[in-house]
């Protein structure tokens, strides 16, 4: 794995786009909010695999393309190195102070086939006001619906079911979407070919990425890594971005 710091070169400008069409690199920046009351602890439960590490995030070269200028990264870590999750889950946790509950107000996605000094992969992003939440993640044969265990169609061979804890989807009253932007549900990449939310209740965002492999019938053992970038504008407002990387090799 190459440092943090060079990876970041790849990370920035994803996070920082939204993508409608899945084609090159491409993710999204949020709007404004409130910024913490507090700064979160974090901790990674021992099936995480690597000790992550911690590092400034570099700025933005003149180059870089910004869907919202005036956002910048402030922090990133990897939160989970690439590794095959098992059976899993994996649990990332961190703690902040509630109320408010972190609202999930973008999800992004973006194609990454040859970032230098890096594998080619598929990633998707949420990003969150208020602090990160705690989430969990793994591989499983089917996406099902929170509460009821209905079967949420999902294209793919397999699914990456992605949980957070305390979220939510929705404004504070509850009488809308909090989500602000986020790609087309086919998503028509390699390895992330679609995704679907799975739940918003109870303090649980869920969510499944729908997962190909060239034969339906195997049962690959495909890396994913984990990045966690924090961003702060102007007015001292706070995004919280977890991406989802997952190998396309």
């Amino acid at each position: 794995m190459k440092p943090v710091r060079r990876a970041l070169a790849g990370v920035l400008p994803l996070l920082m786009l939204t993508v409608p069409v899945m084609v090159g690199c491409g993710s999204n920046a949020p709007p404004g909010g409130s910024p913490p009351t507090s700064p979160p602890a974090t901790t990674t439960s021992p099936s995480a695999s690597p000790t992550p590490t911690t590092t400034p995030a570099p700025t933005p070269s003149a180059t870089t393309p910004a869907a919202m200028p005036g956002w910048t990264a402030v922090s990133s870590r990897v939160a989970y190195q690439w590794h095959w999750p098992g059976s899993g889950p994996v649990t990332v946790t961190h703690t902040y102070r509630v109320p408010p509950v972190a609202e999930l107000v973008a999800v992004g996605a973006g194609n990454h086939p040859s970032d230098p000094g890096d594998r080619p992969y598929n990633r998707m992003s949420f990003s969150f006001t208020t602090a990160y939440p705690s989430y969990s993640f793994q591989y499983v044969d089917r996406l099902v619906a929170d509460g009821s265990g209905e079967p949420v169609p999902l294209a793919g061979s397999g699914v990456l079911r992605v949980v957070f804890n305390p979220a939510q989807a929705h404004t504070q009253d509850g009488t809308a979407s909090s989500i602000r932007s986020q790609p087309p549900a086919h998503l028509g990449m390699s390895r992330m070919v679609a995704y679907a939310q799975a739940g918003d209740f109870e303090g649980y965002v869920s969510y499944g990425i729908g997962i190909a492999w060239p034969n339906p019938g195997s049962n690959p053992q495909i890396a994913v890594r984990v990045y966690e970038v924090t961003y702060v504008n102007g007015q001292g407002a706070h995004r919280y971005v977890v991406a989802f990387d997952i190998d396309a090799r």
